[in-house]
């Protein structure tokens, strides 16, 4: 039974050493630029924005928050923004991150870190669009550890809070923040 663990080993061991020859988009003798390249599609044409009923919008609140879930409920469904769920933490505070594909609206980017700011108290860290479907937007999102999320500072955030961008220059602003424009992340690697 030995022998057969053993030759076993050597064999998978063999295969995979072939395979990463034959094969170099395995990722293992990948550099980071061509690791980003395969990560980061670049953005071709005119951003096509989601229509808003299609958008899909969670947010994760503390719990001191719940009585203003229905208030924001009923803001969003304004906004013809109906698919909502809204979370809520048990203890602790949710992260003070914010999550919004690609095809987001920037007004509807925008309202969503507006409400992250009152709601969540901040924002301080943004997860990169590459991450999500392109029709989803979120804030306090627990899913990725801290170094998978992008730090903004202040003055950045109030750069994508700008009325004046339009979608096409707010997604721009919002990769070049996270470092997707040049294929870039540092937890990437």
């Amino acid at each position: 039974m030995k022998k057969r663990t053993h030759i076993l080993t050597i064999v998978t061991g063999f295969v995979l050493l072939i395979s990463s020859a034959l094969s170099p988009n395995l990722g293992l003798a990948e550099t980071p630029e061509e690791k980003g390249q395969r990560h980061f599609k670049k953005h071709t044409g005119p951003m096509i924005p989601m229509p808003r009923e299609e958008i899909k919008v969670e947010m994760f609140l503390m719990k001191e928050k719940k009585k203003d879930g229905p208030f924001i409920k009923r803001l969003l469904k304004e906004e013809k923004i109906e698919r909502v769920m809204i979370q809520y933490f048990r203890a602790g505070n949710p992260p003070k991150n914010i999550v919004l594909g690609k095809r987001i609206p920037a007004d509807v980017g925008r309202m969503m870190i507006e409400l992250a700011i009152h709601y969540n108290n901040g924002v301080t860290h943004l997860v990169p669009e590459f991450r999500f479907y392109a029709h989803y937007a979120a804030f306090g999102n627990s899913s990725f550890d801290i170094q998978a999320q992008v730090p903004i500072t202040p003055e950045n955030l109030d750069k994508l809070r700008n009325p004046e961008l339009s979608d096409e220059e707010f997604h721009t602003l919002f990769r070049s923040l996270t470092g997707e424009d040049k294929g870039v992340i540092s937890y990437v690697d």
